[in-house]
This record gives structure tokens, C-alpha cells and sequence, in this order.
């Protein structure tokens, strides 16, 4: 039987899961809902779409920065990297704020606890962002397994073109090349050239000034329905703006802008690009090592009861423990099997 595998852009779904349950606690763990709220969400995922192996992506500490010695803006807007001063804040902001820092992290080590107990693999490494630990994981492995990706971010759009499910966390209907039009309304092939051309306000990645994906749409349609290169949009945007000089128009701003701005192309390329990911030798080193067996060494479900119990877990849950991880068995006993086939394979 082929690989359902799920990729879990996990730091996503662990800030996700924390503000979606503010207001879990057990007197045991303290604030659980983002530990709940995590294992509930990919229990989920196992059922619905009959995953039997699972791999938790992590973002690396200072993940990122190679991307910011490209571009010194990139990220500039998220006050938790650390090559950017801290916004000021009050005393009593700065404790709130620690406070928050370390329940994330003390769930986030608890997850990866669980995790381990449940046969789910793990990739997390340093200065390496889970971006592109998941589009290399695809690069190598879409034509191999069938793979299904659940996060929030729309770079991974791009990912389409290796046959990847993208299960976004608030969108309803997972998203394929067949369903992409239906949702975003243009072709899926697409979504890296306008991202290039347009920037991403999240990352704090600079775009064509004065250039929308509505312009975009307005004066080049064929992105719609065909797939265009940026070359191909620039070679059309010159067309449009000689055409206008000739009827005695003037040309369009935001065309000439695009046409003027090659250097910020390119470097969006780099930036945006998951067919080229920034990777170093520890990350592509990490990546083979998903593709080993795991070993029953040290795993049990005992231990996954035990924590449970010491957390208060199955209390915020209301029910048994056997009935919470039966769905976890899928990919529990896949994990067996691969082993043992190793075995056979390896005599």
C-alpha cells in the first residue's frame, strides 16, 4: 500500500491550536490547549483522509535567516526573530509575554513527546525554516507517496505542481490542481510568478509597486486559465505600454514599474522560490533519515497513558484513552510494517 503521507507545518498549527483554546487548563499541565487542540486537529486529519505516516515540521531556531541575508527587510515584521530589536513593552507586557513564551514551549516539548509515542516523525532544524523542509520533503518524495500537506500558508500554493492535497486550516475543501480554480480563481501553475511580482506582506517581502493581483488579472487575463512566466508577463506589459505610446497614450506607471524592477524580480524569485530551498547539510541530512524505519525501542503506549494522565489530558478530552488514539493505529502499525520489511530487505 502506497504512503498517505502528512506533512504538518507544525509551528503553524501549535500557535493555531494555543489561541483557538485560550481557555483550556487542567490543574495538572496548566494551559493545554494547544497540546489538546494539536493531536485533536491531526487525529483528525488521520481519519478523514486515511494517512498512515506522519511527519511534524518544525520551524529552526533563528529559521530564516538566510533569507534575511538577502534581504535585510524579510521578516522585519515579526518581533520574535532574533536579528531584530524587540518592540517596547511595559513590565507587566514583558512577564505576559514570557509567560506566553513559555507555555508555547513547554506544550510544544510535550507534542513532541506524544509524538514519539505515536510512531509520527519529527524534522526540526536550525536557521531552517519548515518551508523549505516540506517543499524538499515533496521534491523528493511526490512521485513516491501521496502526500497531504496541512497548513495556513499560501506560498506552498506553488507546491501544487508535485501533485500534493493542500489542506489549509481555514478553508474548508481540500486543495488540488483540479479544485485550485474553483477557490483561487486562476491557474494553479501561476501562484509563484504573481507572488514574485506582487511580494507578500506576511514575510514583509517587497512587490512591483503599484501592482495587485487585481492589476495583474486586469491587464494580463491568460493568468487565468494558462501558465505565464514572469518573463512572459514583462515581454506582455512591454507590448501594452508601446501599444499606448503609439495611440498616444500614456504608459501605464505600474507597467513600467515591473519592467524597471528585474533586480527586485530576481531576488523575489530567491526568496519565494520552494523549488529551491534554502537548505544546509544538516537539513538535507535530516531529510534522508525520515525515509528510515522507526524503531519500537522506547516507544509504548504505556508511556503516551502515563503523560496523559500526568497532564490531565484525558479529562479535557471526556473519554478513554484507547478510543483517542485508535485513530493514531493506522500510522502506528504502518511504522511496524515498514519496519519489518527493512528487515527482510536488509538480511
Amino acid at each position: 500500500m502506497i504512503d498517505r503521507t502528512l506533512l504538518v507545518d507544525s509551528s503553524y498549527l501549535l500557535k493555531r491550536s494555543i489561541n483557538g483554546a485560550k481557555n483550556a487548563h487542567t490543574d495538572e499541565f496548566g494551559h493545554i490547549g494547544g497540546l489538546y487542540s494539536f493531536f485533536t486537529v491531526v487525529r483528525k486529519l488521520i481519519k478523514d483522509h486515511s494517512i498512515n505516516k506522519v511527519i511534524f515540521v518544525w520551524d529552526g531556531e533563528n529559521g530564516g535567516i538566510y533569507r534575511h541575508n538577502l534581504d535585510l527587510s524579510y521578516k522585519s515584521n515579526r518581533t520574535n526573530k532574533e536579528w531584530y530589536n524587540k518592540i517596547e513593552l511595559t513590565e507587566s507586557q514583558i512577564i505576559r509575554e514570557q509567560e506566553k513564551d513559555e507555555s508555547l514551549l513547554k506544550q510544544k516539548i510535550r507534542i513532541k513527546s506524544y509524538a514519539e509515542e505515536l510512531f509520527i516523525r519529527q524534522i526540526e532544524v536550525d536557521k531552517i525554516e519548515a518551508d523549505d523542509l516540506i517543499a524538499q520533503y515533496c521534491l523528493n518524495y511526490h512521485n513516491k507517496e501521496e502526500i497531504f500537506l496541512f497548513t495556513n500558508d499560501r506560498d506552498f500554493l506553488q507546491l501544487l505542481e508535485y501533485n500534493i492535497t493542500i489542506l489549509f486550516g481555514n478553508v474548508s475543501e481540500p486543495i488540488t490542481k483540479g479544485s485550485f480554480f474553483m477557490k483561487f480563481g486562476y491557474h494553479y501553475s501561476n501562484a509563484l510568478p504573481i507572488k514574485i511580482i506582487c511580494g507578500d506582506t506576511s514575510d514583509n517581502i517587497e512587490g512591483i509597486k503599484g501592482i495587485s493581483e487585481k492589476t495583474l488579472f486586469k491587464y494580463f487575463p491568460n493568468l487565468k486559465f494558462k501558465k505565464m512566466s514572469v518573463r512572459e508577463i514583462c515581454i506582455e506589459a512591454d507590448k501594452i505600454n508601446k501599444e499606448r505610446v503609439e495611440n498616444k497614450k500614456k504608459p501605464l506607471k505600474a507597467l513600467e514599474n515591473l519592467l524597471n524592477g528585474v533586480k527586485r524580480l530576481k531576488l523575489n524569485y530567491k526568496l519565494i522560490n520552494l523549488s529551491k530551498p534554502f537548505l544546509n547539510e544538516q537539513a538535507y541530512s535530516e531529510i534522508e533519515l525520515l525515509d528510515l524505519p522507526l524503531s519500537p525501542d522506547d516507544r509504548s503506549s504505556k508511556y503516551l497513558y502515563k503523560m496523559m494522565v500526568e497532564d490531565g489530558f484525558l479529562s479535557q478530552y471526556g473519554g478513554n484513552f484507547s478510543d483517542y488514539v485508535k485513530p493514531f493505529y493506522t500510522v502506528i502499525m504502518k511504522e511496524k510494517e515498514r519496519l519489518t520489511e527493512y528487515y527482510k530487505n536488509n538480511k
